[in-house]
């Protein structure tokens, strides 16, 4: 059986990590049998991060080249997609990953009222007396990443705007579909509704998520994507 090492559910989602819910959606997309288990501390691993898979014994890091180790052994998730559909969804899964998941990243670690509620579950298990003090370097090491970036150094208008953009751009694509390339989901769906739910249950709604709850498709697409997607993790 294969043995996705993850970060731990909270607020609602099967992991901390958008990128620990995209693997477990693929798992299960690729009708092998699976497990999860758990992991605080990812130093150890391949890249000190997770997802990682460990099947056929070796460690498999990073949820792409998880996605690209199961499609190497049959699993298709892009059933009746076209070769540009395809190609269209491998942009708004880099957009999402790389832009809407810096926003989630933001609100999370950098707003006071967020990180109150955050810090104490992303760090349970880090010993009592020493836990305020990790996660405070953490969200050092983290606000200084998205000043690197640029995304903490931007006025929260222009962040919202960033927002939006992308938001517009996925309710175009999506028109009447059920999900993002049609109506069944696949590994896009994988990538996005992760992102898209986490901002959507943030602990302390923020601007960010008025935004995401004022995009007439995202309600729709949310309530179908976890019913579908979410139902058989949580």
């Amino acid at each position: 059986m294969l043995t996705l090492l993850t970060f731990p559910p909270s607020f609602g989602e099967p992991s901390h990590s958008p990128f620990c819910a995209k693997a477990m959606i693929l798992l299960q997309m690729s009708g092998q049998p699976w497990k999860c288990e758990y992991i605080a501390n990812p130093s150890p691993m391949p890249h000190g991060k997770l997802p990682v898979l460990r099947a056929d014994g070796q460690l498999i890091p990073d949820s792409e080249l998880i996605e690209n180790w199961l499609a190497s052994q049959g699993a298709d998730f892009y059933p009746n997609i076209t070769d540009e559909q395809k190609s269209l969804g491998h942009a708004f899964i880099r957009m999402t990953e790389e832009s809407l998941r810096l926003t989630l990243i933001h609100d999370r670690w950098l707003d006071d009222n967020n990180w109150a509620q955050i810090w104490p579950i992303f760090f349970a298990e880090v010993p009592g007396p020493l836990r305020r003090f990790v996660s405070s370097l953490a969200r050092r090491s983290v606000r200084s990443g998205l000043m690197s970036n640029g995304i903490a150094r931007m006025s929260q208008e222009q962040r919202l705007q960033k927002v939006e953009n992308d938001l517009d751009a996925l309710g175009k694509i999506i028109g009447s579909n059920a999900f993002i390339l049609g109506d069944a989901p696949t590994a896009v769906d994988a990538a996005v509704l992760p992102v898209l739910s986490m901002i959507d249950r943030l602990p302390v709604a923020t601007e960010t998520t008025s935004m995401l709850r004022g995009k007439e498709w995202v309600h729709g697409y949310l309530e179908r994507g976890r019913a579908t997607l979410y139902s058989i993790l949580i």
